[in-house]
Protein backbone atom coordinates (compact mmCIF):
# COMPACT_ATOMS: atom_id res chain seq x y z
CA UNK A 1 0.00 0.00 0.00
CA UNK A 2 1.17 3.55 -0.69
CA UNK A 3 1.85 5.24 2.61
CA UNK A 4 3.49 8.29 4.15
CA UNK A 5 2.61 11.93 4.57
CA UNK A 6 1.37 12.17 1.00
CA UNK A 7 -1.51 9.83 1.86
CA UNK A 8 -2.68 11.82 4.89
CA UNK A 9 -4.15 14.76 3.07
CA UNK A 10 -6.98 16.64 4.74
CA UNK A 11 -10.37 15.07 3.92
CA UNK A 12 -11.88 18.35 2.67
CA UNK A 13 -9.24 19.05 -0.01
CA UNK A 14 -10.90 20.26 -3.18
CA UNK A 15 -10.40 17.92 -6.11
CA UNK A 16 -10.37 18.86 -9.79
CA UNK A 17 -12.71 16.32 -11.40
CA UNK A 18 -13.26 16.01 -15.15
CA UNK A 19 -16.17 13.65 -15.80
CA UNK A 20 -17.31 12.10 -19.08
CA UNK A 21 -20.49 10.06 -19.43
CA UNK A 22 -20.12 7.00 -21.68
CA UNK A 23 -23.10 6.67 -24.04
CA UNK A 24 -23.51 2.88 -23.89
CA UNK A 25 -23.43 1.12 -20.53
CA UNK A 26 -22.78 -2.22 -22.28
CA UNK A 27 -19.38 -1.17 -23.60
CA UNK A 28 -16.37 -3.00 -22.16
CA UNK A 29 -13.41 -1.26 -20.58
CA UNK A 30 -11.10 -1.94 -23.51
CA UNK A 31 -13.59 -0.20 -25.83
CA UNK A 32 -13.72 2.91 -23.65
CA UNK A 33 -10.06 3.09 -22.63
CA UNK A 34 -7.04 2.70 -24.90
CA UNK A 35 -5.68 -0.10 -22.72
CA UNK A 36 -2.57 -0.59 -24.85
CA UNK A 37 -1.35 2.79 -23.56
CA UNK A 38 -2.18 2.03 -19.91
CA UNK A 39 -0.71 -0.08 -17.15
CA UNK A 40 -2.67 -3.12 -15.89
CA UNK A 41 -5.96 -1.95 -14.32
CA UNK A 42 -6.53 -1.78 -10.59
CA UNK A 43 -9.93 -2.21 -8.93
CA UNK A 44 -10.48 0.45 -6.25
CA UNK A 45 -12.76 0.22 -3.24
CA UNK A 46 -15.68 2.64 -3.44
CA UNK A 47 -18.84 3.17 -1.38
CA UNK A 48 -21.21 2.23 -4.25
CA UNK A 49 -20.84 0.71 -7.72
CA UNK A 50 -17.38 -0.28 -8.87
CA UNK A 51 -14.31 1.69 -9.91
CA UNK A 52 -11.38 0.58 -12.02
CA UNK A 53 -8.26 2.69 -12.44
CA UNK A 54 -6.12 2.82 -15.59
CA UNK A 55 -2.81 4.68 -15.24
CA UNK A 56 -1.02 5.95 -18.34
CA UNK A 57 2.33 4.33 -19.16
CA UNK A 58 5.07 6.89 -18.49
CA UNK A 59 8.58 7.33 -17.10
CA UNK A 60 9.71 9.49 -14.01
CA UNK A 61 10.15 12.11 -11.24
CA UNK A 62 7.48 14.00 -9.01
CA UNK A 63 4.12 12.52 -8.00
CA UNK A 64 1.12 14.38 -9.54
CA UNK A 65 -1.12 16.45 -7.25
CA UNK A 66 -4.21 14.42 -8.09
CA UNK A 67 -2.70 11.04 -7.11
CA UNK A 68 -3.77 11.13 -3.42
CA UNK A 69 -7.47 11.35 -4.35
CA UNK A 70 -7.20 8.05 -6.22
CA UNK A 71 -4.87 6.01 -4.03
CA UNK A 72 -5.67 7.09 -0.47
CA UNK A 73 -6.51 3.95 1.55
CA UNK A 74 -6.29 1.77 -1.59
CA UNK A 75 -4.22 -1.31 -2.29
CA UNK A 76 -2.11 -0.13 -5.25
CA UNK A 77 1.46 -0.83 -6.40
CA UNK A 78 3.99 1.70 -5.04
CA UNK A 79 5.16 2.55 -8.56
CA UNK A 80 1.71 3.06 -10.08
CA UNK A 81 2.44 6.77 -10.52
CA UNK A 82 6.01 7.74 -11.34
CA UNK A 83 5.82 11.52 -11.42
CA UNK A 84 6.36 12.16 -15.11
CA UNK A 85 5.03 15.44 -16.51
CA UNK A 86 2.81 13.52 -18.95
CA UNK A 87 1.36 11.36 -16.17
CA UNK A 88 -2.32 10.56 -16.58
CA UNK A 89 -5.06 8.20 -15.46
CA UNK A 90 -8.65 7.24 -16.22
CA UNK A 91 -11.03 6.05 -13.55
CA UNK A 92 -14.00 4.07 -14.89
CA UNK A 93 -16.94 4.12 -12.48
CA UNK A 94 -20.01 1.99 -13.13
CA UNK A 95 -22.84 3.30 -11.00
CA UNK A 96 -26.53 4.32 -11.18
CA UNK A 97 -26.99 2.35 -14.40
CA UNK A 98 -24.30 4.38 -16.18
CA UNK A 99 -20.58 4.35 -16.95
CA UNK A 100 -18.47 7.39 -16.15
CA UNK A 101 -14.89 8.03 -17.24
CA UNK A 102 -12.96 10.47 -15.04
CA UNK A 103 -9.71 11.75 -16.51
CA UNK A 104 -6.76 12.95 -14.45
CA UNK A 105 -3.70 14.75 -15.78
CA UNK A 106 -3.13 13.61 -19.35
CA UNK A 107 -5.60 10.76 -18.93
CA UNK A 108 -8.04 12.12 -21.52
CA UNK A 109 -5.66 10.74 -24.15
CA UNK A 110 -6.61 7.26 -22.94
CA UNK A 111 -10.35 7.77 -23.49
CA UNK A 112 -12.11 6.98 -26.75
CA UNK A 113 -13.99 10.29 -26.81
CA UNK A 114 -16.20 9.18 -29.73
CA UNK A 115 -18.01 7.03 -27.15
CA UNK A 116 -18.66 9.96 -24.77
CA UNK A 117 -22.12 11.50 -24.46
CA UNK A 118 -21.79 14.80 -26.32
CA UNK A 119 -22.75 17.93 -24.33
CA UNK A 120 -23.13 15.91 -21.11
CA UNK A 121 -21.12 18.50 -19.19
CA UNK A 122 -22.91 21.42 -20.84
CA UNK A 123 -26.37 20.15 -19.91
CA UNK A 124 -25.37 19.34 -16.31
CA UNK A 125 -23.82 22.80 -16.01
CA UNK A 126 -26.84 24.63 -17.43
CA UNK A 127 -29.07 22.79 -14.96
CA UNK A 128 -26.74 23.51 -12.02
CA UNK A 129 -25.52 27.04 -12.58
CA UNK A 130 -26.69 30.39 -11.29
CA UNK A 131 -27.83 32.12 -14.53
CA UNK A 132 -26.77 35.50 -13.12
CA UNK A 133 -23.26 34.28 -12.24
CA UNK A 134 -21.57 33.17 -15.45
CA UNK A 135 -17.88 33.75 -16.08
CA UNK A 136 -17.28 32.48 -19.63
CA UNK A 137 -19.12 31.11 -22.62
CA UNK A 138 -17.86 29.42 -25.79
CA UNK A 139 -20.07 29.85 -28.84
CA UNK A 140 -20.15 29.54 -32.61
CA UNK A 141 -22.54 31.17 -35.07
CA UNK A 142 -24.75 29.46 -37.63
CA UNK A 143 -23.00 31.44 -40.34
CA UNK A 144 -21.50 29.60 -43.30
CA UNK A 145 -18.00 30.38 -42.03
CA UNK A 146 -18.77 30.33 -38.29
CA UNK A 147 -16.66 32.26 -35.83
CA UNK A 148 -15.74 30.37 -32.68
CA UNK A 149 -15.69 32.88 -29.84
CA UNK A 150 -15.08 32.77 -26.10
CA UNK A 151 -16.79 35.55 -24.16
CA UNK A 152 -15.37 36.08 -20.68
CA UNK A 153 -16.20 38.37 -17.79
CA UNK A 154 -13.97 39.34 -14.87
CA UNK A 155 -17.06 39.24 -12.66
CA UNK A 156 -20.38 37.42 -12.53
CA UNK A 157 -22.55 38.04 -15.60
CA UNK A 158 -25.88 37.03 -17.11
CA UNK A 159 -25.71 34.88 -20.26
CA UNK A 160 -26.93 37.79 -22.40
CA UNK A 161 -24.24 40.03 -20.93
CA UNK A 162 -21.81 37.69 -22.71
CA UNK A 163 -23.19 38.81 -26.10
CA UNK A 164 -25.22 35.76 -27.10
CA UNK A 165 -27.77 35.73 -29.92
CA UNK A 166 -30.31 32.98 -29.13
CA UNK A 167 -31.16 32.41 -32.80
CA UNK A 168 -27.79 32.73 -34.48
CA UNK A 169 -25.39 31.27 -31.89
CA UNK A 170 -24.72 27.74 -30.66
CA UNK A 171 -23.34 27.41 -27.13
CA UNK A 172 -20.52 24.88 -26.72
CA UNK A 173 -19.33 25.46 -23.15
CA UNK A 174 -20.30 27.45 -20.06
CA UNK A 175 -18.46 28.26 -16.81
CA UNK A 176 -19.92 29.88 -13.71
CA UNK A 177 -21.04 29.57 -10.11
CA UNK A 178 -22.60 26.26 -9.07
CA UNK A 179 -25.88 26.11 -7.16
CA UNK A 180 -25.36 22.42 -6.33
CA UNK A 181 -23.31 21.98 -3.15
CA UNK A 182 -22.03 18.54 -4.19
CA UNK A 183 -20.33 20.06 -7.24
CA UNK A 184 -18.41 22.72 -5.33
CA UNK A 185 -18.39 26.45 -5.95
CA UNK A 186 -17.52 26.56 -9.65
CA UNK A 187 -18.68 24.41 -12.54
CA UNK A 188 -17.79 24.17 -16.21
CA UNK A 189 -19.35 22.03 -18.90
CA UNK A 190 -18.74 21.00 -22.49
CA UNK A 191 -18.69 17.31 -23.36
CA UNK A 192 -17.05 16.75 -19.99
CA UNK A 193 -18.27 18.13 -16.67
CA UNK A 194 -15.51 19.88 -14.70
CA UNK A 195 -16.04 20.56 -10.99
CA UNK A 196 -13.93 21.25 -7.88
CA UNK A 197 -15.76 19.73 -4.89
CA UNK A 198 -14.27 18.86 -1.51
CA UNK A 199 -14.43 15.09 -1.92
CA UNK A 200 -12.89 11.68 -1.39
CA UNK A 201 -13.24 8.64 -3.61
CA UNK A 202 -16.23 7.44 -1.56
CA UNK A 203 -18.07 10.68 -2.36
CA UNK A 204 -17.94 9.94 -6.10
CA UNK A 205 -21.10 7.76 -6.35
CA UNK A 206 -23.42 10.47 -5.00
CA UNK A 207 -21.66 13.17 -7.07
CA UNK A 208 -22.02 11.11 -10.26
CA UNK A 209 -25.65 10.20 -9.52
CA UNK A 210 -26.41 13.90 -8.97
CA UNK A 211 -24.71 14.80 -12.26
CA UNK A 212 -26.78 12.16 -14.09
CA UNK A 213 -30.00 13.53 -12.55
CA UNK A 214 -29.12 17.07 -13.66
CA UNK A 215 -28.28 15.85 -17.17
CA UNK A 216 -31.78 14.40 -17.52
CA UNK A 217 -33.69 17.49 -16.31
CA UNK A 218 -35.31 19.83 -18.85
CA UNK A 219 -33.23 22.96 -19.32
CA UNK A 220 -34.38 26.02 -17.33
CA UNK A 221 -36.54 28.42 -19.32
CA UNK A 222 -33.65 30.88 -19.31
CA UNK A 223 -31.57 28.42 -21.35
CA UNK A 224 -34.29 26.52 -23.25
CA UNK A 225 -33.32 28.11 -26.60
CA UNK A 226 -29.98 26.27 -26.48
CA UNK A 227 -31.85 23.14 -27.61
CA UNK A 228 -32.89 24.88 -30.86
CA UNK A 229 -29.79 23.92 -32.85
CA UNK A 230 -27.00 21.43 -32.20
CA UNK A 231 -23.97 20.60 -34.27
CA UNK A 232 -24.03 16.79 -34.74
CA UNK A 233 -20.62 15.47 -33.69
CA UNK A 234 -21.41 11.87 -32.83
CA UNK A 235 -19.69 9.73 -35.50
CA UNK A 236 -22.36 7.01 -35.38
CA UNK A 237 -25.13 9.57 -35.85
CA UNK A 238 -23.25 11.17 -38.75
CA UNK A 239 -22.98 7.74 -40.42
CA UNK A 240 -26.75 7.26 -40.03
CA UNK A 241 -27.45 10.70 -41.49
CA UNK A 242 -25.10 10.03 -44.41
CA UNK A 243 -27.00 6.78 -45.06
CA UNK A 244 -30.30 8.71 -45.08
CA UNK A 245 -28.70 11.27 -47.40
CA UNK A 246 -27.62 8.51 -49.79
CA UNK A 247 -31.19 7.13 -49.84
CA UNK A 248 -32.50 10.61 -50.66
CA UNK A 249 -29.94 11.11 -53.44
CA UNK A 250 -30.89 7.81 -55.05
CA UNK A 251 -34.66 8.16 -54.64
CA UNK A 252 -36.96 8.91 -57.55
CA UNK A 253 -38.16 11.60 -57.37
CA UNK A 254 -35.56 13.20 -55.14
CA UNK A 255 -36.79 15.40 -52.26
CA UNK A 256 -37.12 19.12 -53.01
CA UNK A 257 -35.03 20.05 -49.97
CA UNK A 258 -31.83 18.72 -51.52
CA UNK A 259 -29.68 20.90 -53.76
CA UNK A 260 -26.17 21.90 -54.76
CA UNK A 261 -24.61 25.31 -54.12
CA UNK A 262 -21.39 27.12 -53.27
CA UNK A 263 -20.48 26.57 -49.61
CA UNK A 264 -19.00 30.06 -49.28
CA UNK A 265 -19.05 33.50 -50.85
CA UNK A 266 -17.08 33.64 -54.11
CA UNK A 267 -16.17 36.40 -56.55
CA UNK A 268 -18.81 36.02 -59.27
CA UNK A 269 -17.00 38.44 -61.56
CA UNK A 270 -13.91 36.22 -61.90
CA UNK A 271 -15.60 32.88 -62.46
CA UNK A 272 -17.46 31.67 -65.54
CA UNK A 273 -18.80 28.30 -64.43
CA UNK A 274 -18.27 25.00 -62.68
CA UNK A 275 -17.00 21.54 -63.51
CA UNK A 276 -16.61 18.26 -61.65
CA UNK A 277 -13.12 17.57 -62.95
CA UNK A 278 -10.55 19.31 -65.14
CA UNK A 279 -10.46 16.98 -68.15
CA UNK A 280 -10.63 18.54 -71.59
CA UNK A 281 -13.99 16.96 -72.51
CA UNK A 282 -15.73 17.75 -69.23
CA UNK A 283 -18.77 20.05 -69.28
CA UNK A 284 -18.55 23.48 -67.61
CA UNK A 285 -21.89 24.59 -66.14
CA UNK A 286 -23.04 28.16 -65.61
CA UNK A 287 -24.71 27.31 -62.32
CA UNK A 288 -24.45 24.45 -59.84
CA UNK A 289 -27.36 22.04 -60.15
CA UNK A 290 -27.70 18.71 -58.37
CA UNK A 291 -28.98 17.07 -61.58
CA UNK A 292 -25.68 17.93 -63.26
CA UNK A 293 -23.71 16.15 -60.54
CA UNK A 294 -26.02 13.11 -60.61
CA UNK A 295 -25.62 12.93 -64.42
CA UNK A 296 -21.83 13.23 -64.09
CA UNK A 297 -21.75 10.32 -61.64
CA UNK A 298 -24.07 8.22 -63.81
CA UNK A 299 -22.00 8.93 -66.95
CA UNK A 300 -19.01 7.52 -65.10
CA UNK A 301 -20.84 4.37 -64.06
CA UNK A 302 -21.61 5.28 -60.46
CA UNK A 303 -24.47 6.01 -58.09
CA UNK A 304 -24.55 9.07 -55.82
CA UNK A 305 -23.72 8.46 -52.19
CA UNK A 306 -22.28 10.46 -49.31
CA UNK A 307 -18.87 8.77 -49.44
CA UNK A 308 -18.47 9.34 -53.18
CA UNK A 309 -19.43 13.01 -52.84
CA UNK A 310 -16.50 13.50 -50.47
CA UNK A 311 -14.09 12.37 -53.20
CA UNK A 312 -15.52 14.38 -56.14
CA UNK A 313 -14.37 17.98 -56.50
CA UNK A 314 -16.48 20.92 -57.62
CA UNK A 315 -14.20 23.32 -59.51
CA UNK A 316 -14.84 27.03 -59.98
CA UNK A 317 -13.48 27.90 -63.45
CA UNK A 318 -12.23 31.14 -64.92
CA UNK A 319 -12.63 32.31 -68.53
CA UNK A 320 -9.77 30.01 -69.58
CA UNK A 321 -11.50 26.96 -68.09
CA UNK A 322 -8.88 26.76 -65.34
CA UNK A 323 -9.81 25.89 -61.77
CA UNK A 324 -9.44 28.91 -59.46
CA UNK A 325 -11.09 27.26 -56.46
CA UNK A 326 -12.51 23.85 -55.58
CA UNK A 327 -14.48 22.13 -52.84
CA UNK A 328 -15.54 18.58 -52.10
CA UNK A 329 -19.00 18.03 -53.62
CA UNK A 330 -20.16 16.95 -50.15
CA UNK A 331 -19.44 20.50 -48.91
CA UNK A 332 -21.58 21.91 -51.73
CA UNK A 333 -24.59 19.74 -50.93
CA UNK A 334 -27.40 21.27 -48.88
CA UNK A 335 -29.99 18.93 -47.36
CA UNK A 336 -32.87 19.23 -44.91
CA UNK A 337 -34.02 15.82 -43.67
CA UNK A 338 -37.00 15.76 -41.27
CA UNK A 339 -36.83 12.85 -38.80
CA UNK A 340 -39.46 12.56 -36.07
CA UNK A 341 -39.50 15.71 -33.95
CA UNK A 342 -36.21 16.97 -35.35
CA UNK A 343 -34.88 18.26 -38.64
CA UNK A 344 -31.30 17.50 -39.65
CA UNK A 345 -29.55 19.98 -41.92
CA UNK A 346 -26.38 19.37 -43.92
CA UNK A 347 -24.59 22.59 -44.77
CA UNK A 348 -20.97 23.24 -45.68
CA UNK A 349 -20.12 19.60 -44.95
CA UNK A 350 -21.51 19.69 -41.40
CA UNK A 351 -24.69 18.19 -39.95
CA UNK A 352 -26.93 20.18 -37.61
CA UNK A 353 -29.88 19.00 -35.54
CA UNK A 354 -32.69 21.56 -35.37
CA UNK A 355 -35.75 21.16 -33.16
CA UNK A 356 -39.02 20.97 -35.07
CA UNK A 357 -40.49 23.59 -32.71
CA UNK A 358 -37.77 26.04 -33.72
CA UNK A 359 -38.34 25.29 -37.43
CA UNK A 360 -42.07 25.98 -37.00
CA UNK A 361 -41.38 29.23 -35.12
CA UNK A 362 -39.13 30.52 -37.89
CA UNK A 363 -41.57 29.46 -40.64
CA UNK A 364 -44.42 31.25 -38.85
CA UNK A 365 -42.69 34.60 -39.43
CA UNK A 366 -43.10 34.26 -43.21
CA UNK A 367 -46.85 33.71 -43.35
CA UNK A 368 -47.42 37.45 -43.60
CA UNK A 369 -44.36 38.28 -45.71
CA UNK A 370 -45.31 40.22 -48.81
CA UNK A 371 -44.42 38.45 -52.05
CA UNK A 372 -44.07 41.08 -54.74
CA UNK A 373 -46.63 40.45 -57.51
CA UNK A 374 -44.68 42.52 -60.07
CA UNK A 375 -42.93 40.30 -62.64
CA UNK A 376 -39.29 41.08 -63.25
CA UNK A 377 -37.61 40.04 -66.53
CA UNK A 378 -36.29 36.49 -67.02
CA UNK A 379 -32.83 35.73 -65.67
CA UNK A 380 -30.65 34.39 -68.49
CA UNK A 381 -27.37 36.22 -67.91
CA UNK A 382 -23.84 35.16 -67.00
CA UNK A 383 -23.93 37.17 -63.75
CA UNK A 384 -26.07 39.54 -61.71
CA UNK A 385 -24.26 42.60 -63.05
CA UNK A 386 -25.28 41.86 -66.65
CA UNK A 387 -28.84 41.11 -65.54
CA UNK A 388 -29.18 44.38 -63.60
CA UNK A 389 -27.80 46.43 -66.50
CA UNK A 390 -30.20 44.70 -68.90
CA UNK A 391 -33.23 45.35 -66.68
CA UNK A 392 -32.40 49.04 -66.29
CA UNK A 393 -31.69 49.51 -70.01
CA UNK A 394 -34.62 47.61 -71.46
CA UNK A 395 -37.42 48.30 -68.96
CA UNK A 396 -38.99 51.61 -67.97
CA UNK A 397 -39.18 52.58 -64.30
CA UNK A 398 -35.85 51.01 -63.33
CA UNK A 399 -32.65 52.87 -62.42
CA UNK A 400 -29.29 51.09 -62.13
CA UNK A 401 -27.25 51.42 -58.92
CA UNK A 402 -25.34 48.14 -59.12
CA UNK A 403 -21.59 48.55 -58.44
CA UNK A 404 -22.05 52.20 -57.36
CA UNK A 405 -20.50 51.48 -53.97
CA UNK A 406 -20.19 54.11 -51.25
CA UNK A 407 -16.96 54.23 -49.22
CA UNK A 408 -18.06 54.82 -45.68
CA UNK A 409 -15.99 54.42 -42.51
CA UNK A 410 -18.56 52.72 -40.29
CA UNK A 411 -17.00 49.28 -40.19
CA UNK A 412 -18.63 48.08 -43.41
CA UNK A 413 -16.01 49.58 -45.78
CA UNK A 414 -17.87 49.94 -49.11
CA UNK A 415 -21.65 49.72 -49.14
CA UNK A 416 -23.81 49.04 -52.18
CA UNK A 417 -27.07 50.90 -51.64
CA UNK A 418 -29.02 48.48 -53.86
CA UNK A 419 -28.85 46.97 -57.35
CA UNK A 420 -31.93 48.58 -58.88
CA UNK A 421 -34.43 51.28 -57.93
CA UNK A 422 -37.94 50.86 -59.31
CA UNK A 423 -40.38 53.76 -59.58
CA UNK A 424 -38.28 55.78 -57.13
CA UNK A 425 -39.54 53.62 -54.27
CA UNK A 426 -38.47 49.97 -54.44
CA UNK A 427 -34.84 49.41 -53.43
CA UNK A 428 -34.16 46.07 -55.12
CA UNK A 429 -31.33 43.69 -54.17
CA UNK A 430 -30.81 40.95 -56.78
CA UNK A 431 -29.23 37.51 -56.36
CA UNK A 432 -29.20 34.31 -58.36
CA UNK A 433 -30.11 31.47 -55.97
CA UNK A 434 -26.77 29.73 -55.61
CA UNK A 435 -26.53 28.67 -51.97
CA UNK A 436 -27.52 29.50 -48.42
CA UNK A 437 -24.26 31.47 -48.21
CA UNK A 438 -25.21 33.91 -50.96
CA UNK A 439 -28.77 34.34 -49.68
CA UNK A 440 -27.73 35.02 -46.08
CA UNK A 441 -25.22 37.55 -47.43
CA UNK A 442 -27.97 39.17 -49.55
CA UNK A 443 -30.37 39.60 -46.62
CA UNK A 444 -27.68 41.01 -44.35
CA UNK A 445 -26.49 43.35 -47.12
CA UNK A 446 -29.94 44.86 -47.61
CA UNK A 447 -30.34 45.37 -43.88
CA UNK A 448 -26.97 47.12 -43.47
CA UNK A 449 -27.58 49.37 -46.49
CA UNK A 450 -31.01 50.53 -45.31
CA UNK A 451 -29.86 51.13 -41.73
CA UNK A 452 -26.87 53.19 -42.91
CA UNK A 453 -29.14 55.17 -45.27
CA UNK A 454 -31.42 56.13 -42.40
CA UNK A 455 -28.85 56.88 -39.73
CA UNK A 456 -25.87 58.56 -41.39
CA UNK A 457 -25.91 61.96 -43.10
CA UNK A 458 -22.42 61.49 -44.53
CA UNK A 459 -23.52 58.31 -46.30
CA UNK A 460 -26.57 60.02 -47.83
CA UNK A 461 -24.43 62.93 -49.09
CA UNK A 462 -22.05 60.53 -50.87
CA UNK A 463 -24.97 58.42 -52.12
CA UNK A 464 -26.75 61.44 -53.56
CA UNK A 465 -23.77 62.12 -55.81
CA UNK A 466 -24.30 58.72 -57.44
CA UNK A 467 -28.10 58.70 -57.61
CA UNK A 468 -29.77 59.30 -60.99
CA UNK A 469 -31.44 62.69 -61.30
CA UNK A 470 -34.93 61.17 -61.12
CA UNK A 471 -34.40 59.83 -57.60
CA UNK A 472 -31.96 62.30 -56.02
CA UNK A 473 -32.69 63.35 -52.44
CA UNK A 474 -33.91 66.93 -52.05
CA UNK A 475 -31.94 67.30 -48.83
CA UNK A 476 -29.50 64.46 -48.03
CA UNK A 477 -28.87 65.94 -44.58
CA UNK A 478 -32.52 65.39 -43.60
CA UNK A 479 -33.47 61.96 -42.30
CA UNK A 480 -35.52 60.20 -45.01
CA UNK A 481 -38.99 58.81 -44.38
CA UNK A 482 -38.53 55.03 -44.43
CA UNK A 483 -42.22 54.50 -45.23
CA UNK A 484 -41.57 56.08 -48.64
CA UNK A 485 -39.38 53.12 -49.57
CA UNK A 486 -39.64 49.36 -49.75
CA UNK A 487 -36.76 46.88 -49.55
CA UNK A 488 -37.21 44.15 -52.18
CA UNK A 489 -35.12 41.00 -52.09
CA UNK A 490 -35.32 39.67 -55.67
CA UNK A 491 -34.07 36.09 -56.02
CA UNK A 492 -33.59 34.37 -59.36
CA UNK A 493 -34.73 30.80 -58.79
CA UNK A 494 -37.07 27.99 -59.80
CA UNK A 495 -37.96 27.35 -56.14
CA UNK A 496 -41.08 28.33 -54.22
CA UNK A 497 -40.36 31.40 -52.08
CA UNK A 498 -40.14 31.75 -49.15
CA UNK A 499 -41.02 28.12 -48.39
CA UNK A 500 -37.94 26.63 -50.07
CA UNK A 501 -35.38 29.03 -48.64
CA UNK A 502 -32.59 27.28 -46.69
CA UNK A 503 -33.40 27.24 -42.97
CA UNK A 504 -30.41 29.29 -41.79
CA UNK A 505 -31.09 31.86 -44.52
CA UNK A 506 -34.65 32.11 -43.20
CA UNK A 507 -33.23 33.08 -39.81
CA UNK A 508 -31.11 35.81 -41.41
CA UNK A 509 -34.09 37.05 -43.44
CA UNK A 510 -36.40 37.04 -40.43
CA UNK A 511 -33.96 39.15 -38.42
CA UNK A 512 -33.45 41.49 -41.38
CA UNK A 513 -37.22 41.97 -41.75
CA UNK A 514 -37.64 42.72 -38.02
CA UNK A 515 -34.84 45.30 -38.16
CA UNK A 516 -36.10 46.91 -41.38
CA UNK A 517 -39.69 47.07 -40.13
CA UNK A 518 -38.38 48.66 -36.94
CA UNK A 519 -36.83 51.42 -39.05
CA UNK A 520 -40.15 51.89 -40.89
CA UNK A 521 -39.33 50.12 -44.19
CA UNK A 522 -41.70 47.78 -45.93
CA UNK A 523 -40.10 44.50 -47.04
CA UNK A 524 -41.03 42.21 -49.93
CA UNK A 525 -39.63 39.05 -51.47
CA UNK A 526 -39.65 38.72 -55.26
CA UNK A 527 -38.96 35.67 -57.40
CA UNK A 528 -37.22 36.19 -60.71
CA UNK A 529 -37.97 33.34 -63.07
CA UNK A 530 -34.86 31.68 -64.48
CA UNK A 531 -34.69 30.63 -68.12
CA UNK A 532 -34.58 26.77 -67.93
CA UNK A 533 -32.26 26.67 -70.97
CA UNK A 534 -29.83 28.89 -69.06
CA UNK A 535 -29.74 26.38 -66.19
CA UNK A 536 -29.05 23.41 -68.48
CA UNK A 537 -26.57 24.92 -70.90
CA UNK A 538 -23.03 23.61 -70.55
CA UNK A 539 -19.83 24.94 -72.16
CA UNK A 540 -16.89 22.81 -73.25
CA UNK A 541 -13.26 23.80 -73.35
CA UNK A 542 -12.48 24.99 -76.89
CA UNK A 543 -10.67 22.50 -79.12
CA UNK A 544 -7.88 23.97 -81.22
CA UNK A 545 -7.89 23.36 -84.96
CA UNK A 546 -4.87 23.01 -87.20
CA UNK A 547 -4.60 26.77 -87.67
CA UNK A 548 -4.47 27.30 -83.90
CA UNK A 549 -7.94 28.83 -83.68
CA UNK A 550 -10.43 27.54 -81.12
CA UNK A 551 -14.09 26.62 -81.34
CA UNK A 552 -16.43 26.82 -78.36
CA UNK A 553 -19.00 24.04 -78.00
CA UNK A 554 -22.32 24.58 -76.22
CA UNK A 555 -24.61 21.68 -75.33
CA UNK A 556 -27.59 21.24 -73.04
CA UNK A 557 -25.53 18.87 -70.89
CA UNK A 558 -22.19 17.07 -70.94
CA UNK A 559 -21.50 13.82 -72.77
CA UNK A 560 -18.63 12.57 -70.64
CA UNK A 561 -16.88 9.30 -71.34
CA UNK A 562 -17.81 6.30 -69.26
CA UNK A 563 -15.46 4.32 -67.13
CA UNK A 564 -15.36 4.92 -63.39
CA UNK A 565 -14.90 8.19 -61.52
CA UNK A 566 -11.30 9.20 -60.89
CA UNK A 567 -11.77 12.76 -59.67
CA UNK A 568 -8.91 14.38 -57.78
CA UNK A 569 -9.46 13.56 -54.11
CA UNK A 570 -10.90 16.44 -52.11
CA UNK A 571 -10.11 16.79 -48.44
CA UNK A 572 -13.36 16.13 -46.55
CA UNK A 573 -14.25 18.70 -43.87
CA UNK A 574 -13.73 17.62 -40.28
CA UNK A 575 -16.87 16.43 -38.52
Amino acid sequence: MMAGAMMREHQSKREHLTIYLVRDVKLKDDQIVKTDRAKPPIDLKISEGNARLYAKKTSRPKLPDWAPFLVRNQEVPPDLFEGNRSEGAVLLVRHAGAVFALSFGMGHHLINLDLADRDFGLRVTLNSIDPQKLRSLDKASHEVNPLHIRSQSSRDADIFDLNIDPELDMVHAVTGTSEVALFGEHISGRDALTINPPATLDDLPKILAEALAHRDKPLPERFAWIDNVHRVRDSTMIECLDDALTDALQSDPRPENLWLGEPEIVDWEKQTGYSFDQRSKTAHHRTLQLDQLIDYIADHGGKPNATLLRSISVHVNDANYQSIKSWAAYRCLYAELPMGDETFILRNGLWYEVSRKFVDEIDAHFRRLEVDPAKMPFYQHANEGLYNASVATENSGYELLDKKNISFGNGYDKIEFCDLVRDGRDLIHVKLYRSSATLSHLFAQGSVSAETFMRHEEFRVKLNEKLPASIKLDDPLARPKAENYRIVYAIATTKDLPKDLPFFSKITLKNAIIGLNGLGFGVALARIDVDPVFLKTANYKPARNAAGASKLARKPRQTAQRGGIHAPPATPPSA
